[in-house]
């Protein structure tokens, strides 16, 4: 076999290859037809069916419609029913009911692409649908759902279908409210108890509930119930619990629940999770194994899986070769799998030349499934190109393609997100090079607004970046910067923009008019109380710059490092001098500067508490702060005697004092 990793261009042939060779095999409805791109071609009954249904008069379409649309929701389900002389009939229908429709409202991109079959109006009429997970009915249905898992709990009636489609549904809320998230022009303030906050708590607390649940007996999964439960500790970033729960099923004494959680669907979940957890690239091809030989056929969830590994082992040749034998196997049903290993290739390889060709393949349409280009694929792209080359100039190229093939409309949670990583590389680079960092920067703004109209997410990745330069006058050309491309600044830019004071050297009459141009907006926007994030900001511009700055001066830097230094010095402690008046040395007017950020900081805390939203969040701000910074605490004792009558406020219109 021909090394990949070598050759780009045999691994671009290679990979076009193996699609053509699958779909030659694969029983497709129709023929694909592959060059740059794919080609669909309608059989002669398809060509009929099309001219009939362009004939067809509109009522009669439209009851027609009405009549399949019947019959898609219309679930029979034997084996799920609850027999009507149940006790727990009614709970079992309404468990069902509210599980089965909110599982149909928050169907996932991929499998709402397969049922659509690429057909724009269903695909139109299914986002509007999928649009009910944005809807606080979709919440409620979650919590009546658990609320009658609860009360069905060790009823017979409660199988491993009805516990797995809950589960199911848990993890579609986990996916439903991370893509709200991505779509949301800023993100909440989580001091504010957000929505959001709360559903992944409540979703992750569930997800606990019914994993101890089936690890103790009282329910069980099928395989499908195991795979969304392990991936939604995965999605939740709980890698540890995922993995624990994992070992303790198949480790367990039920027999029917080690075999659930040894099906190819879950291991092929967990694979690349106990790989990065430390399981040795051996220890895995032999779980791969072991699961494989439970069935007789080919999985796509195991190759996935144990191609994602291989990819962490650095194993590119074992990840290629499942590669392809997962497109020979590959149905269009199933292209969702070449789509997630074809990302996994672009973020996950660390070979760059591999990781390169399926990038490209991404951009340019050359693969018979279309790829959403994930951001997060992306960044990692760009990571690995960074830690193995610190080429910066590789880094901007992937970048400017990137946001090039997202265009203009993309929604801003996906633009930041690319932008943050590029700009944490970008002024890594230049950190110590801000002549050449500058000319750059305004090379990369100016090229931005060609690509897309520049919004105020870019200019706060950039204001809250460029403070490794500690540069006053770069700063408050980047805040001129807002108005000269006419992009308004929410309050995050105001945070970033007192925050910033934290980093150069800044009078307590300029922070103080950052505060209150900061508090104002908050009052502007409807805040009621003045949230964590602004506290944060003003804590950033004074206490840390303090903490940051608090040094003790050595004798040397004192007196100097000569010998005259030193006599001046044991001059000054036999008390020769104490009769001359002695002027302002430069450690003792540093120190007056570092007390007076730190007396601003109280001052302001004190007069303004009125606005905290309780007293709990009073107390963090003075002695909860004071934990991880030495110099407040050392100020905090006189912070009760403090004279704040002086301290400015501004008239406020949604500001509320609290106490």
């Amino acid at each position: 076999m021909l090394r990949f990793v070598q050759h780009s261009h045999v691994l671009k042939s290679r990979v076009s290859n193996q699609i053509v060779s699958a779909s030659a095999r694969s029983p497709f409805h129709h023929s694909l037809r592959l060059n740059s791109a794919v080609a669909m071609e309608r059989t002669p009954s398809q060509e009929a069916a099309a001219v009939a249904a362009a004939t067809t008069p509109p009522q009669t379409a439209k009851a027609v419609e009405k009549v399949r649309a019947m019959r898609r929701n219309i679930k029979i389900d034997k084996q799920l029913s609850a027999a009507p002389d149940s006790p727990w009939f009614h709970k079992v229908c309404a468990f069902e009911d509210c599980v089965a429709q909110t599982l149909y409202l928050s169907q996932t991109p991929r499998r709402r692409n397969n049922n659509n079959n690429g057909n724009a109006v269903s695909r139109r009429t299914q986002a509007s649908l999928g649009g009910g997970n944005t809807n606080p009915l979709f919440w409620d249905s979650i919590g009546r759902a658990m609320g009658l898992y609860r009360e069905l709990l060790g009823t017979p009636e409660l199988n491993s279908d009805r516990v797995s489609k809950l589960v199911h549904l848990l993890h579609n809320g986990l996916r439903a409210n991370r893509n709200q998230l991505t779509r949301m022009n800023k993100k909440p303030d989580y001091d504010s108890q957000s929505f959001h906050k709360e559903m992944t708590n409540y979703l992750c607390e569930s997800l606990r509930e019914i994993s101890q649940d089936a690890l103790s007996g009282k329910v069980e999964l099928n395989e499908y119930g195991a795979m969304h439960l392990i991936t939604a500790f995965k999605e939740l970033l709980l890698l540890e619990e995922a993995v624990s729960i994992w070992r303790s099923a198949i480790n367990g004494s039920n027999t029917y629940t080690a075999n659930i959680f040894l099906n190819p669907r879950v291991v092929g979940v967990v694979l690349p999770i106990l790989y990065d957890n430390g399981v040795t690239y051996s220890e895995i091809q032999d779980l791969y194994e072991k699961s494989s030989a439970m069935i007789t056929y080919f999985h796509p969830n195991l190759s996935v899986g144990m191609i994602r590994a291989s990819l962490s082992a650095g194993e590119n040749e074992m990840a290629l070769n499942l590669f392809q034998k997962l497109c020979e196997e590959s149905s269009e049903m199933k292209y969702g799998y070449l789509i997630e290993t074809h990302l996994s290739f672009i973020g996950e390889c660390k070979d760059l030349t591999i990781s390169q060709a399926f990038f490209d393949k991404a951009l340019n349409n050359e693969m018979p499934y279309r790829i959403d280009l994930q951001v997060s694929y992306v960044k990692s792209f760009l990571r690995n190109i960074w830690s193995q080359t610190r080429d910066f100039q590789k880094v901007y190229d992937i970048w400017y393609k990137s946001s090039v093939h997202y265009g203009r409309d993309v929604n801003h949670g996906i633009s930041s997100s690319l932008n943050d990583t590029f700009f944490d590389i970008f002024f890594e680079n230049y950190s110590q090079d801000k002549l050449t960092g500058l000319q750059q920067l305004q090379e990369i703004i100016s090229t931005y607004n060609d690509i897309k109209p520049i919004d105020e997410p870019f200019f706060n990745i950039i204001l809250a970046k460029c403070t490794v330069w500690k540069d006053r006058q770069i700063i408050e050309s980047i805040d001129k910067a807002y108005d000269l491309y006419q992009t308004p600044r929410t309050i995050v830019a105001y945070r970033i923009l007192l925050k910033s004071m934290g980093s150069v050297e800044a009078t307590n009459q300029e922070i103080f008019q950052r505060w209150c141009n900061l508090v104002s907006k908050s009052d502007e926007i409807g805040q009621s109380f003045i949230a964590n994030a602004d506290w944060a900001a003003l804590r950033d511009a004074t206490v840390t710059w303090t903490q940051n700055n608090e040094s003790q001066p050595s004798p040397e830097e004192l007196y100097g490092s000569d010998g005259f230094g030193a006599a001046m010095q044991a001059a000054n402690a036999s008390g020769a001098f104490d009769d001359i008046p002695q002027q302002t040395s430069p450690h003792t007017q540093q120190q007056q500067e570092l007390e007076s950020r730190l007396d601003l900081y109280m001052k302001i805390v004190k007069r303004y508490s009125i606005f905290c939203r309780d007293s709990r969040q009073l107390s963090r701000l003075t002695s909860g702060t004071a934990v991880k910074y030495p110099v407040l605490q050392q100020a905090l004792p006189k912070f009760n005697n403090l004279n704040v009558n002086d301290v400015y406020i501004p008239q406020f219109h949604n500001l509320r004092s609290q106490n």
